[in-house]
């Protein structure tokens, strides 16, 4: 499935080491923004990572999961 992947995150470091988990795997279109083309089980894996690194009272992450139709 096709994940587009967006973060707001005020803390450099919190901020530095998501976009890191998240370069392993996608792509970057923008500064807050990957594209990731990836499993249900990796994605899985993916969220797993990156909920280790945000602070829920103070970021937001956006994972949006598009069908093959919005993607083409």
């Amino acid at each position: 499935m096709f994940y587009l992947i967006s973060y707001d995150i005020s803390d450099d470091k919190r901020r530095i080491q998501v976009a890191e988990i998240l370069k392993d795997f996608g792509t970057r279109v923008q500064y807050s923004v990957f594209e990731c083309l990836l499993t249900e089980d990796q994605f899985l894996v993916l969220l797993r990572r990156l909920r280790s690194h945000i602070d829920p009272a103070a970021d937001s992450l956006r994972c949006y999961r598009l069908c093959q139709g919005c993607v083409d």
